[in-house]
């Protein structure tokens, strides 16, 4: 779940305004492995499609299949601070 404020929550699915926090609470309550499963359970990714590269970046991060912290900034050209959004993604 997201500490922010709900209207400082990030919009991911924009056609059918859906927040990052409902869509990550869903993957988690229902263990979920599709991007398909993720727009069964609370819609996002049902519009333009658009959103689907985050869902399923949210997705593999609850399964851990994404690399965090050290294996990121080994593999990253830019060594610069991470702001926003994915800082929060990559942290």
């Amino acid at each position: 779940m997201s500490d922010l404020p709900p209207e400082e929550q990030d919009l991911i699915c924009k056609c059918l305004q859906v927040k990052e926090e409902i869509i990550r609470d869903c993957i988690s309550k229902g263990n979920l492995e599709t991007v398909e499963q993720v727009t069964e359970a609370c819609e996002a990714g049902g519009g333009c499609h658009s959103c689907h590269v985050l869902i399923q970046l949210f997705i593999d991060q609850h399964h851990d299949r994404f690399p965090k912290g050290e294996e990121l900034e080994a593999v990253s050209k830019d060594k610069g601070e991470k702001k926003g959004f994915f800082k929060r993604l990559f942290s």
